[in-house]
């Protein structure tokens, strides 16, 4: 282990040491120099062959600096490396698909600037700038493959009846605010009612924190209850696609047959204990986005890319959020902090709610109540 440090130290130093253009050298210093060639010489095919970062380092290493132990991210390859044909970046060098990934798992553990990364792996801002897109675009196309409802919803009802006794959840749903930079084009649609320019996240999660549905293209001033109104998995209740399943939201939400939410004002210890088993149950997606942000500290920084950029960078992390829990990669829930940052608190008032919406809050009161006195009563 202390071998392979040491190897990895001085192949980095070496490599600051030759990109100092203004680094001189004094005749005491001749033979210092000419050591570091030598062994520059013997390094610099592990600089080009990208491949052999794994065999140089530790596991330990590895999961700290991308986030994925060596055969997740062999794993994460095989699943886009169709989709990321070699960049070239000099006459005689390419940007393989595992170089692309690398930069990009990096960017999203971190969240450093662009220009950190590619000091640390030595590649130019626009290489990496470009490496990222790539590769957050490659998995925004295979996320129907990874975040999705299962076939049959039998297990995440269990899962969720398990918290705290409430019976037919299949979801629990939640916006969060990602940070980014001043967007060039329709900046005032994108200032929440903190006052800061974000993507306005929207997410439903099982009871393990797994993401089933993302929708990570709307402006941060835009309301939850109006993303949800407008996604395709409002439609996919609406035709009853999930039959008597339903969804816990918070009071930003319309009370609904497939959406219910706490009572504003519970009265009766019926009415209490349910909002308790509401909120006991609901803190799933606060605590998803908690582990989210965690594991992928890009999200939890201001994006400084285009919105529609950040918005490929959000979907990502959520994908490799889900991989991350299917291969049971590490992460610290100690100190994982509840996402509850949501500016919005109350349920906006639609002038043009129509006589289907007024219907749908009927049918939710009806089923709230039918709930509360069925199970904790």
């Amino acid at each position: 282990m202390a071998r392979e440090n040491a190897i990895i130290d001085d192949f980095l130093e070496d490599l600051a040491y030759l990109s100092d253009e203004e680094n001189t050298i004094s005749s005491d210093e001749e033979d210092k120099r000419a050591s570091k060639k030598i062994r520059m010489c013997k390094l610099v095919p592990f600089y080009q062959t990208r491949n052999d970062i794994f065999g140089y380092f530790s596991e330990d290493r590895i999961m700290k600096t991308f986030r994925f132990d060596r055969d997740s991210i062999q794993f994460i390859l095989g699943l886009i490396q169709h989709l990321l044909p070699k960049m070239k970046i000099r006459d005689t060098r390419n940007l393989e698909p595992i170089d692309m990934l690398l930069i990009a798992l990096q960017f999203y553990a971190t969240g450093s600037f662009q220009t950190v990364v590619g000091n640390v792996l030595r590649y130019s801002q626009s290489s990496v700038c470009r490496s990222i897109a790539r590769v957050s675009l490659a998995l925004c196309m295979i996320s129907n493959n990874h975040i999705q409802f299962p076939a049959t919803l039998f297990q995440v009802k269990k899962d969720f009846h398990e918290i705290a006794r409430m019976p037919g959840v299949v979801g629990c749903i939640d916006g969060t605010h990602i940070r980014i930079v001043r967007p060039k084009n329709h900046e005032k649609a994108y200032v929440n009612r903190k006052n800061y320019h974000s993507l306005n996240v929207q997410a439903i999660c099982d009871a393990n924190h797994r993401f089933l549905s993302v929708c990570a293209n709307k402006p941060g001033s835009c309301h939850d209850s109006s993303i949800f109104k407008g996604s395709l998995v409002y439609k996919r209740f609406i035709n009853g696609e999930f039959k008597e399943g339903f969804l816990l939201g918070d009071s930003g939400y319309a009370n609904t047959n497939f959406l219910i939410t706490p009572y504003a004002e519970p009265v009766t210890q019926p009415e209490i204990r349910f909002n308790n088993s509401h909120k006991s149950t609901r803190c799933t997606i606060e605590r998803s986005f908690g582990l989210l942000k965690k594991r992928f500290y890009v999200l939890h920084s201001e994006i400084r890319m285009s919105p529609t950029k950040a918005s490929w960078i959000t979907v990502a992390c959520c994908l490799l959020h889900n991989i991350a829990i299917d291969r049971k990669m590490p992460l610290d829930e100690d100190s994982i902090d509840l996402d509850i940052d949501n500016v919005d608190n109350t349920v906006s008032n639609n002038k043009n709610q129509n006589k289907s919406d007024n219907d749908l809050r009927q049918l939710g009161t009806a089923k709230r109540r039918r709930i509360t006195e069925n199970v904790f009563s």
